[in-house]
């Protein structure tokens, strides 16, 4: 009986090997697709490459937002305007919070920054305000004019953080 079982067993042995060898693969591809889907692996790389200073990733990555929010600026369409300031203090509030400071919301961490840190701190606190009520408030309007000045008040952070010229 073992003999015909090991027979056996020998004789379709390819056949489970390339079963088993499409299974691997199946299942390999499911594993890289929500890999990707999730961008688990960028935020690591770019966190990595940070930690170590061998890249400027932050730099090209805050180079690339700025670009999309000063397109959105040009817009001179509300919605889009709206999403440039609320993009600005997205962007921002990561900077604060690669840098180090601690806090369960972007008001907390602000807190913590001082003029020496950020020379332009009282502006940003102000600005974030009228992010806020941009976030909270959907019929709350605000002028072109009002956003390419809040957009000044971060970019001058951006500027002393080094990310943008």
């Amino acid at each position: 009986m073992l003999d015909a079982i090991i027979s056996w067993y020998q004789e379709n042995l390819l056949m489970f090997q390339i079963i088993s060898f499409f299974i691997s693969v199946v299942l390999l591809s499911f594993v890289i697709y929500f890999i990707v889907r999730l961008n688990i692996v960028g935020e690591k790389v770019d966190d990595f490459f940070d930690i170590l200073g061998k890249a400027d990733i932050s730099r090209r990555r805050s180079l690339k937002a700025w670009k999309q929010i000063q397109k959105r600026l040009k817009t001179k369409n509300d919605t889009q305007i709206k999403l440039a300031v609320i993009e600005t203090d997205r962007i921002f509030d990561e900077i604060i919070k690669r840098s180090g400071y601690q806090g369960q919301t972007a008001d907390e961490r602000l807190r913590q920054i001082t003029s020496e840190q950020v020379s332009n701190i009282g502006e940003i606190l102000q600005a974030r305000r009228i992010r806020n009520r941009l976030a909270s408030e959907p019929d709350f309007k605000i002028t072109p004019g009002e956003a390419e000045s809040i957009i000044e008040i971060y970019k001058k952070a951006f500027q002393e953080f080094g990310l943008i010229d």
